[in-house]
């Protein structure tokens, strides 16, 4: 897969545009269901075997995975701690 450029507000205008299109996209479950649905719609209009496909959509699930637990393990990372200890007077 190449490289994205993935940004906080790249996602928040997506969800912005479904919540245009669905007030029910306001629900962050409903909004995922839209992404997947147009990923399912893109890869569903290609024209290649059902085995390749199916290869794809296994690769982009444990795309979505990573993705997920990348997002959840920073966000539930402890805040850096402030340095502590002791000065002395000729210490940098």
């Amino acid at each position: 897969m190449s490289q994205l450029k993935l940004s906080t507000e790249l996602v928040s205008q997506m969800h912005q545009f479904l919540i245009q299109h669905d007030e029910n996209a306001q629900d962050p479950g409903v909004a995922s269901q839209y992404m997947c649905a147009v990923v399912g719609c893109l890869l569903g209009e290609q024209d290649m075997p059902e085995t390749q496909k199916e290869e794809i959509l296994e690769h982009l699930f444990a795309f979505t995975r990573h993705v997920t637990q990348d997002i959840a393990q920073k966000m539930h990372a402890p805040p850096p701690q402030a340095e502590v200890g002791i000065w002395k007077p000729g210490m940098g």
